[in-house]
C-alpha cells in the first residue's frame, strides 16, 4: 500500500519524535492530545528537533520550514485519524489507556489504515480485542529519540496480518529506519529485554556497593559500549574464541559462576533505589548540565556516531 499521510496520536516525547520524523520525510501528518497547551509543547519540541537536523545537514536546506507547513495539530482522535494511512499511538504504556484509544482509532481511519503502537513492553494481542479490524493492528517500537535512531523493532499480535508486517516494514524502511521483525511476542521485545537484564545488574554492583553509578556507566561507555555499535552479542561470542561454537564450549563454565551470583529479583529493592539516585545525581555530568544539556550533548554524539558506523559499514 502507498502510504502519503500520517497521524501521531498522543504527543509526547515519543510522539513528537515519530512526528519529526514523518514530516521531515516529506509526509502530511496530523498530531493529536488532549489540549492546546500539550499541543503547543509538541509542536516546539519538534521545531526543535527539526532544526538540530537541519544544523547537522540532516535535512535538505530550507526543509525546517516546510516540515513544519505538513504538520496540523487536534484534539480530536477521530479527525487526526480520519485520513491517514498510517497511524503511530504513543499514549501511556498502559492496556487501561491503550485499548480505548485503539477502539477509537479503529472505528475512525479508514479500512486500509496501519494503527501502530509504540508500546515499549505491552502485547499488541492483547490490544487486539478493544477493535474490530485487528488484523491491522501493529506494535512499532523505536529507540531513543526515534528521530535519530534508525532501528525500530516490529511485533504483530496473534491477529496481525502479514500483509501489515510487510507493508509497515516497508515503510520504516521508506522512513531511513532499520527494522527488526520478531517471530514471536515477547514482553519488552528485544531492546528492553537486553536493556533490563543490563539495567538490573547495573543497579545491584551500586546496591551491592561493588561501584558507583558513575564509575559502572563508565565501564560500560569505554568498555563494552565501545564496542556494541560495532558487534552485538552474538558476533562477540564469535570473535571472543575461534567461532561461537568454541566460545559456547570453553567459556560457560566461567560464565556459570557469573550467572550464580546475579541478581534475580523482579522489584528494585528499596535500599536499591536510595543509592541509585544518590550515587546518579552526584555524577559530575549531573551536577554541571541540565537534563536539556545532556539530550543535546547526547544527540550530538549520536550523530557523530552514525556517520561513522555508516561509513565503515561491512
Amino acid at each position: 500500500m502507498e502510504i502519503k499521510n500520517t497521524a501521531c496520536v498522543g504527543t509526547g516525547l515519543i510522539g513528537s519524535e515519530w512526528a519529526t520524523l514523518f514530516s521531515s520525510k516529506g509526509y502530511d501528518v496530523i498530531i493529536q492530545d488532549r489540549s492546546e497547551t500539550l499541543l503547543e509543547k509538541a509542536l516546539n519540541r519538534i521545531e526543535a528537533n527539526l532544526k538540530f537536523m537541519d544544523e547537522h545537514n540532516l535535512l535538505e536546506a530550507g526543509r525546517v520550514e516546510d516540515s513544519l507547513a505538513r504538520i496540523k495539530t487536534t484534539k480530536d482522535i477521530a479527525e487526526a485519524v480520519a485520513t491517514a494511512d498510517y497511524v503511530q499511538e504513543s499514549v501511556p504504556d498502559n492496556y487501561d489507556i491503550k485499548r480505548p484509544v485503539f477502539r477509537e482509532m479503529d472505528a475512525a481511519a479508514k479500512p486500509s489504515a496501519i494503527l501502530a503502537s509504540s508500546a515499549s513492553g505491552l502485547l499488541m494481542s492483547e490490544i487486539q480485542p478493544a477493535v474490530a479490524t485487528p488484523e491491522r493492528c501493529i506494535l512499532v517500537h523505536p529507540m531513543l529519540p526515534a528521530h535519530l535512531v534508525p532501528t525500530v523493532e516490529i511485533a504483530g499480535g496473534r491477529q496481525t496480518s502479514p500483509e501489515t508486517v510487510a507493508a509497515t516494514r516497508s515503510f520504516m524502511e521508506k522512513l531511513g529506519k532499520t527494522p527488526v521483525v520478531l517471530k514471536k511476542e515477547v514482553s519488552g521485545y528485544i531492546v528492553n529485554r537486553l536493556q533490563a537484564a543490563l539495567m538490573r545488574e547495573a543497579i545491584d554492583l551500586v546496591d551491592k556497593g561493588v561501584a558507583t553509578p558513575e564509575d559502572i556507566d563508565t565501564a560500560f561507555c569505554q568498555g563494552i559500549g565501545l564496542r556494541s555499535p560495532i558487534t552485538g552479542p552474538f558476533l562477540r561470542m564469535h570473535l571472543a574464541g575461534e567461532g561461537i561454537a568454541d566460545f559456547l564450549k570453553n567459556f560457560m563454565e566461567s560464565y556459570r559462576y557469573r550467572w550464580e551470583s546475579m541478581a534475580t529479583w523482579t522489584t528494585v529493592p528499596g535500599a536499591a533505589v536510595e543509592a541509585v539516585v544518590e550515587g546518579t545525581e552526584t555524577m559530575d555530568i549531573v551536577k554541571r548540565k541540565s537534563l536539556a544539556e545532556i539530550r543535546s550533548w547526547r544527540d550530538e554524539m549520536l550523530v557523530k556516531l552514525l556517520r561513522t558506523m555508516k561509513e565503515g559499514r561491512l
